[in-house]
């Protein structure tokens, strides 16, 4: 579950124990649904093991991974972070449509390319 907080300006991925446990989660106004401040208890996947598997979003994508997000930068630094862990950097997926595969996407050095876009290719 992604869990952003105005304060750290950072993303944190934290355990939910079940799809009720979800459910009673208030969506904010970009449809994430952060924990309240008493969830933040929660286990935190970087102090309990990382992350084997990301799912990673975006407006656009190249073939080889480029990804242009929503320009805040939350993804590309969680997995600099990432980078940086014992437990290492998730293996990162992209779900796209066909018409968000673009040839290129400016990039910039922060910039992290996801490991496979998976996208209909008719």
């Amino acid at each position: 579950m992604e869990e952003w907080s105005p304060n750290s300006h950072q993303m944190t991925f934290l355990k939910v124990y079940s799809m009720e446990d979800y459910a009673k989660l208030v969506a904010d106004d970009w449809t994430v649904k952060p924990p309240s401040e008493e969830d933040l208890q929660r286990e935190d996947a970087s102090t309990t093991g990382g992350l084997d598997l990301m799912i990673v979003p975006g407006l656009a994508f190249t073939k080889r991974g480029h990804r242009l997000g929503g320009g805040k930068g939350y993804y590309d630094a969680y997995i600099q972070n990432c980078s940086m862990d014992p437990h290492g950097r998730p293996y990162t997926i992209s779900p796209a449509f066909k018409e968000q595969i673009l040839h290129s996407i400016p990039c910039d050095v922060h910039d992290f390319m996801v490991d496979e876009v998976i996208y209909p290719d008719d």
